[in-house]
């Protein structure tokens, strides 16, 4: 009995997946989940990202000019985050600040993830 539900939860689920009007509604009753799943993974990237930057200073290269570029040919993930934004970058005195603007797609909203 067990084995035939789940047969039908996944049938049903492939369905859904299947019909585009469907598709939209299931993706929207996922996105707190899956933004949720893709705030734990930006902050390991950020910090990947911090680690290269440090090297790429402590060679003497200084911060990146063109940071679009380097996150595209330089930069061992994904130039751009989970929900499609590029990357920032921000020179501080003293440092640098590299971040991610989270689902809404803005700086500074408490949904977005930084790292110093």
């Amino acid at each position: 009995m067990l084995k035939k539900l789940f047969t039908l939860a996944i049938l049903a689920l492939g369905v859904a997946v299947a019909v585009p009007s469907s598709r939209a509604a299931l993706l929207e009753k996922a996105r707190p989940l899956l933004d949720g799943f893709n705030a734990k993974i930006v902050p390991g990237r950020l910090e990947a990202m911090v680690t290269q930057l440090n090297a790429r200073i402590s060679r003497g290269e200084g911060f990146p000019r063109d940071w679009e570029r380097w996150l595209d040919r330089e930069f061992t993930s994904s130039p751009e985050d989970p929900w499609g934004n590029l990357y920032y970058f921000q020179q501080r005195r003293g440092g640098f600040l590299v971040g991610s603007m989270g689902p809404d797609g803005r700086k500074g909203t408490p949904d977005a993830v930084s790292y110093t």
